[in-house]
């Protein structure tokens, strides 16, 4: 077997994280990059990233984490929307997961420069054919109420979102699992590959190497629930919560409001710092940057991109973030009329204009793209993005015999308004080939149900963020069978190298196939995507500690402190 901490696979994939994440400097990867013998093509992949990396961090917010840190407080933070519901297994939702990251913890966890590390896991060990995965507890690890973390848990948690009664949108994260398959359409009582060899001791096994697993293991559908607690709670945990984070709840007000407090038995020595959390949900920009200068909260998530600039200049607040892993599209139903036709895509694709939507939506912090990854990313298709072409576009909606134009509706985020404002520009966009839109801004709930399960909408503009491999994200949204592709998209030589790029362990020709993927797609254009966005955390510099990870995370609040005055 070999350590996690060792693949000498991943280093192609922990260079790029140094350089985006600014930890490592050009001239430091350029090094290591031709001393481990990497192709050309990565090497020039690398270079590429390190003259765009911005870094994630502040001037400010670096000098503040020098400080020691001090225990005792409790932080005022600012969501940008209500989570709904707890349970990361029934729903899928950025708003849930920056939720139960503070309430539970992974086997695996993502740090700042997106490599992965063991968490409730104290060590992995993996098979040389990279199929077995055996995850070894930590003695000290334990839910809020003080039971220990064990083998038994993990295997009901993760049989939980296999199970097809659960309905999970989020199961294709497991699919690699062996077994998965077979449970999921009921045929088998139980999943072959989750094994819980003794208490402490996790054995999974994979029905093929995915060299993706162990960051999709990281994301919040796989946290580690308590089987006492959920069976005692008969099943519904949608709005409570008890797990093996560094915080446990203690209120949850929906639309209102969260309180936690520390978990005394938090298995990270020392942590948190905090005495607790208290969450104002705060879905309105203007007063979610209100609350902040005013001092009504001390760190607000999704720090509105308007106001970035003025925030900024605040000598009295410090900002973290930059570019961050998320793409922002629009999505076709393509099981109805007329989105089943190509040229009605491709219409609509030729009439975007990317530069006035990034203005409107995210006030310009965002960098175009019409593929799935910015150009910086390791696995990117790099490509021009054409200008709008209204007279091409109208040819297409002719070929496709819709002269004419016809009338449809754009669903989006009542919530985000970085999609909002872009559905509102799409829809004047669509004006000018004759498309009368109707925009339907609803909120999150109807969103996933209507959009990302049921496929009850025409267009969506929407988005999604916090992938580290491409993998999960290609399966989730493109595989012709996976139960969150909004699009219901279907093309056997998509699912045929996606499933490649999970087996390939090379990085140079697992790159190669995404790159195939995002060539299909730019195609087929089941989706027409339009620009990555940058977010930020906005924050009291007397908040300390605190990094901020590209996904999107704020897992690093278990590490924030508050300075004594």
């Amino acid at each position: 077997t070999r350590s996690l901490r060792v693949g000498e696979k991943q280093e192609f994939q922990q260079l790029l994280n140094g350089v985006l994440s600014g930890r490592d400097s050009r001239r430091a990867v350029m090094s290591r990059a031709a001393a481990l013998g990497l192709s050309a093509a990565a090497i020039s992949s690398l270079s590429l990233a390190a003259k765009a990396a911005p870094g994630v961090t502040s001037a400010k917010l670096a000098a503040a984490a020098q400080s020691s840190p001090a225990t005792g407080g409790v932080l005022k933070v600012g969501l940008q929307a209500d989570p709904t519901a707890l349970d990361p297994h029934t729903q899928s939702l950025t708003a849930i997961w920056h939720v139960v990251e503070h309430l539970y913890s992974t086997l695996v966890r993502v740090k700042p420069d997106l490599s992965v590390e063991p968490a409730l896991a104290e060590t992995i060990d993996i098979s040389d054919d990279g199929v077995v995965y055996t995850f070894h507890l930590r003695a000290n690890a334990m839910f809020s109420d003080g039971t220990t973390v064990t083998a038994d848990d993990v295997v009901f948690t993760f049989t939980r979102l296999l199970d097809p009664q659960t309905a999970s949108t989020s199961a294709s994260d497991l699919s690699s699992v062996k077994g998965a398959a077979e449970f999921g359409a009921g045929t088998a009582d139980s999943v072959e590959g989750l094994k819980a060899i003794d208490p402490a001791t996790v054995e999974i096994t994979l029905a093929a190497p995915d060299a993706s697993f162990l960051s999709t293991i990281t994301g919040s559908s796989c946290i580690v629930m308590s089987k006492a607690f959920v069976e005692a709670n008969n099943n519904d945990v949608s709005q409570v919560a008890m797990g093996s984070g560094p915080f446990k709840l203690d209120e949850y007000i929906p639309n209102t409001s969260l309180k936690m407090s520390r978990n005394e038995h938090y298995w990270e020595e020392g942590l948190p710092y905090l005495d607790g959390l208290e969450m104002l949900i705060v879905p309105e920009d203007t007063a979610r940057t209100t609350s902040v200068v005013q001092g009504t909260t001390d760190f607000i998530e999704y720090a509105p991109l308007r106001d970035v600039d003025t925030l900024k200049a605040n000598d009295k607040l410090q900002l973290a973030g930059d570019a961050n892993t998320n793409i922002r599209f629009v999505t076709f139903n393509m099981s109805r009329e007329p989105f089943d036709k190509l040229e009605v895509r491709q219409a609509i694709s030729a009439v975007v204009d990317r530069t006035p939507m990034i203005e409107s939506a995210v006030f310009g912090h965002g960098t175009p793209v019409n593929v799935i990854f910015p150009p910086t990313y390791w696995a990117a298709l790099q490509t021009e993005i054409p200008a709008p072409d209204i007279d091409k576009a109208k040819s297409l909606l002719a070929t496709a015999g819709l002269p004419d134009g016809f009338k449809t509706s754009i669903s989006s985020w009542s919530q985000y308004s970085f999609l909002s404002n872009a559905a509102v520009v799409l829809q004047e966009q669509l004006k000018q080939i004759g498309i009368d839109a109707e925009l339907n801004l609803v909120e999150n709930a109807t969103m996933i149900a209507d959009v990302h399960t049921n496929h009850n909408y025409d267009i969506g503009v929407t988005g999604t963020s916090g992938y580290i491999d491409p993998h999960s994200l290609m399966l989730n949204n493109f595989n012709s069978k996976s139960a969150g592709n909004a699009a219901a998209y279907a093309n056997p030589k998509v699912d045929d190298l996606i499933n490649q790029g999970m087996l390939e362990t090379d990085p140079a020709k697992r790159a190669t196939i995404y790159q195939e993927i995002q060539q299909i797609l730019l195609d087929d254009l089941p989706w027409v995507n339009l620009f990555v966005a940058n977010q930020f955390e906005a924050m009291k510099l007397d908040v300390q500690g605190y990094q901020h990870i590209p996904t999107g995370s704020n897992a690093f609040l278990r590490e924030t402190w508050l300075q004594q005055s």
